[in-house]
């Protein structure tokens, strides 16, 4: 998983718009005249806004149907800042070429993102190192000592978190940020349906707050023992797989992309466990969630990995993605040979020690 400030950039947040369009002022040194910048949609790329810098100053002006997070850019430099707006009228100033100067005003939405960001930043960086360093650790007494930090270390960020969402909770950031906890810890999705019920106002509008309500609505989905909505999709050559061929074998459907780091990162894993288990009966059905065919069949050939993939090449609109309801990746389901669910959510040394475990008893 990336750090927050990674994470959170791909994340969007809903507010009750305003009527006037979105207005972005800036006034930043370091900026030189006649730059090109832009303000582009972080979720579909789409360019929204262009104008060009004098004296380090700009003015961008466009519309968007909802609030949700931009990307302003600068032709020919590195520095990219996110914004969480609407039809807002924010300002941005200080030194481009040193991120902790920038301040903002003019959006509710932005202010609840920063205050999220400087909370939980601190916090789950030293989780996430945690986290690595033992997945590496080979010595069973470190190992065991690194797996008692990483509690403690993952129970600081949830409580944090959770204070946050009291503070927040008719606020769409919230929302937003429920979603992505909920897929990095486990006490957050247990508890999804619960706290998602204390959300109010504006955190229950927008298309994010429809997927929380699909979720909750749809909990049997995915359920232990139950069998999942068989679905078929293309592989590299045009060849349709269904999940269905897979049957009489261990399958792991793994949603993933070759744009979502944490799948990227996570693929090592996937890729020893393959190698133990291939030939014991497992496999794994690999469904991207890509939209440039190029990408997905660049990362699939960069990271080595040799088991079946498809994708419809529809981003989040993949058929397969809205049916099992996956609003964030990467997600797995781990399914027996009739093809029912038997875990989910697996990753890294939680998949190993259940397929070792499985495997074992036979």
């Amino acid at each position: 998983m990336k750090k927050i400030t990674g994470f959170v950039c791909l994340m969007i947040s809903f507010i009750s718009l305003n009527a006037q369009g979105l207005k972005v002022t800036g006034d930043l040194k370091n900026l030189p005249d006649n730059t090109e910048v832009t303000l582009m949609n972080g979720v579909t790329s789409q360019e929204v806004a262009k104008g060009v810098s004098k004296n380090g100053n700009f003015i961008l002006s466009g519309k968007t149907e909802s609030a949700t997070v931009f990307i302003l850019g600068f032709k020919g430099m590195k520095q990219q800042i996110p914004l969480f707006i609407g039809n807002d009228n924010i300002t941005v100033n200080g030194d481009l070429t040193e991120a902790t100067t920038l301040k903002f005003s003019g959006s509710v939405s932005h202010d609840i993102y920063q205050d999220y960001i400087a909370v939980l930043t601190p916090l789950i960086d030293p989780y996430l190192k945690s986290m690595q360093a033992n997945q590496v650790e080979t010595n069973a007494v470190k190992k065991d000592s690194l797996t008692k930090l990483s509690n403690e270390l993952g129970t600081n960020v949830t409580n944090a978190f959770l204070k946050l969402t009291n503070k927040y909770n008719e606020s769409p950031v919230s929302t937003l940020f429920l979603l992505q906890f909920a897929n990095m810890f486990p006490v957050i999705k247990d508890g999804l349906p619960s706290i998602y019920a204390s959300f109010s106002g504006d955190a229950k509008k927008g298309p994010f707050a429809d997927i929380l309500d699909k979720t909750v609505s749809s909990a049997e989905l995915g359920k232990i023992g139950t069998v999942l909505p068989e679905f078929k999709q293309n592989d590299a050559t045009g060849k349709s797989v269904s999940l269905s061929s897979f049957r009489g074998k261990y399958v792991l459907i793994d949603f993933w992309a070759s744009w979502c780091g944490p799948c990227r990162r996570e693929n090592p894993n996937v890729i020893k466990t393959y190698a133990r288990f291939k030939d014991k009966g497992f496999e794994i059905y690999g469904v991207s969630l890509d939209q440039d065919k190029s990408a997905w069949l660049k990362a699939i050939e960069a990271d080595k990995l040799v088991w079946k993939h498809v994708s419809d090449l529809q981003y989040w609109n993949s058929v397969a993605a809205q049916a099992y309801q996956v609003s964030a990746i990467p997600m797995t389901f781990l399914l027996d040979k009739e093809g029912k669910v038997i875990a989910k959510g697996l990753r890294g040394e939680a998949l190993d020690q259940f397929l070792t475990n499985l495997f074992s008893g036979k």
